[in-house]
């Protein structure tokens, strides 16, 4: 199936990092794509036939907000258990730490993880 709901560029501030990093909220950006099938939604043209990627968006940021992991692979892996609760085939979510990236001197640092 090639179908896909893509949200990208989803920004949170949160605390995650190493002791220290946490201790103030930095911002991440988390792109995120949900692999299901749009066949039914595109013919019914009906919200409800689809997953509503503003909802994909407030979970996102719920998850991004609300917890605090070390790394940024687990703050990815908590991203796609939330977004699995919407019955897509698989997911991919891309988290990026803009700071980090900032002190190393580089564009940018992120993991990409599928489910």
């Amino acid at each position: 199936m090639s179908d896909a709901i893509v949200v990208t560029g989803i920004r949170a501030d949160g605390r995650h990092g190493l002791p220290g990093e946490r201790d103030v909220a930095q911002p991440f950006i988390a792109d995120v794509e949900l692999r299901y099938g749009l066949r039914a939604a595109a013919a019914a043209d009906r919200i409800d036939e689809t997953i509503d990627y503003g909802t994909i968006t407030c979970e996102v940021r719920d998850v991004i907000e609300s917890r605090s992991f070390e790394l940024i692979e687990a703050l990815a892996e908590a991203i796609a258990e939330r977004l699995s609760a919407f019955g897509a085939d698989s997911i991919r979510v891309r988290v990026s730490k803009p700071r980090a990236a900032e002190a190393l001197g580089v564009d940018e640092v992120s993991v990409v993880i599928e489910r």
